[in-house]
């Protein structure tokens, strides 16, 4: 599909799930909302939402620690840029400037970028599975919606197989490379080679994952991320005046820290309009909390993070010696590099 035809998609996409999330919604309620929210609320969410960004950087690092040492100040620009990048193009190419700027600004093989990138998608999934199955073993949900159930399973089974694959890999790298190599013979011999070598990249990116001191590390630091993240959706819950109990408010968080994080996976247009209001619609619901409500709160908590994210990204693409029209050129760039990067692991030793 060509450039026009993702964009268009992607809005397609965004009018759908914004159709979703506010069809049977009274905007009146929802401007009632808005105009009682208590806005105080707003800077200790910002600060807890650039507290998970600083984590987000550290634990990147730790990923990163066996192929190179990186300092926090040249690597927390390049991640905000690929956050930013998120936000303003469509299909999370914002993971492959991110990659493009690590392999340009610190020598780091394109393919071994995204692997390392791949691999904090992974720990995120799980993270905050993890959380959503505490959640429910600790709080009752007031109310029981197939649609939530649906999406839980969905994101089990999805990150689950992404844990076994990693797993796997990471015990029989050797074995898994033999099969690969033996499964791509039908293939001409320079594309079967580009895909060897590149899953033997993928495998070097999990080197960080290999010692158990450094695997507990990176899963307490995915930890405090997504409590630094769930503290901004736990401030801005308290901007409205929801009533909730504490272990309401508390699990209400969890909940939609969980959904519209998983929801945002969804390919969509730039900024995640639309998937953003329905999985927090649907959170929400969970607890009774009035559509109204919940879109208001929702358009509050997404404008947050969008400005946050957004403006130090193009401050940080500024400081790299970049401007907003180059992140799409990064993203072809990188695809384009990994398409077409020989393989670094010669197919007859991998067959060995």
């Amino acid at each position: 599909m060509g450039k026009y035809g993702r964009i268009l998609g992607g809005v397609a996409l965004t009018a759908f799930f914004l159709w979703l999330a506010l069809r049977n919604v009274d905007v009146s309620a929802v401007r009632d909302a808005l105009r009682h929210a208590s806005y105080g609320f707003l800077l200790p969410a910002a600060l807890c939402g650039a507290l998970g960004y600083c984590l987000r950087t550290w634990r990147w690092g730790r990923i990163l620690a066996t192929t190179k040492a990186i300092p926090f100040a040249r690597l927390f620009p390049i991640l905000m840029t690929g956050f930013a990048a998120n936000n303003l193009l469509p299909a999370r190419v914002g993971e492959f400037v991110r990659a493009y700027l690590l392999s340009r600004e610190e020598g780091i093989n394109p393919s071994l970028a995204l692997a390392t990138i791949v691999v904090e998608r992974v720990c995120d999934g799980l993270t905050l599975i993890a959380l959503m199955a505490l959640t429910l073993a600790l709080f009752p949900i007031p109310v029981a919606d197939p649609r939530l159930q649906a999406v839980e399973l969905a994101a089990t089974v999805i990150f689950g197989a992404a844990a076994l694959a990693l797993v796997a890999l990471l015990l029989f790298p050797r074995p898994i490379l033999t099969l690969a190599y033996r499964c791509l013979r039908p293939l001409p011999e320079r594309l079967a080679a580009r895909i060897t070598g590149l899953l033997d990249q993928f495998i070097a990116g999990l080197d960080a994952l290999r010692s158990p001191l450094a695997l507990a590390r990176i899963a307490g630091l995915s930890l405090l991320v997504w409590m630094c993240e769930g503290g901004t959706f736990a401030f801005v819950l308290l901007a409205f005046p929801l009533g909730l109990a504490g272990g309401e408010w508390l699990a209400a968080t969890i909940f939609l820290l969980v959904f519209v994080n998983l929801g945002i996976m969804i390919p969509s247009a730039p900024g995640y309009v639309g998937t953003y209001q329905l999985f927090a619609k649907l959170a929400l619901g969970a607890f009774g909390i009035a559509a109204s409500a919940a879109v208001a709160l929702s358009f509050v908590a997404h404008a947050l993070q969008y400005t946050l994210i957004t403006s130090v990204g193009l401050l940080s693409l500024w400081r790299l010696g970049f401007s907003p029209r180059n992140l799409g050129q990064m993203a072809r760039a990188e695809q384009a590099t990994i398409s077409n990067a020989p393989t670094p692991t010669p197919l007859s030793e991998a067959a060995d």
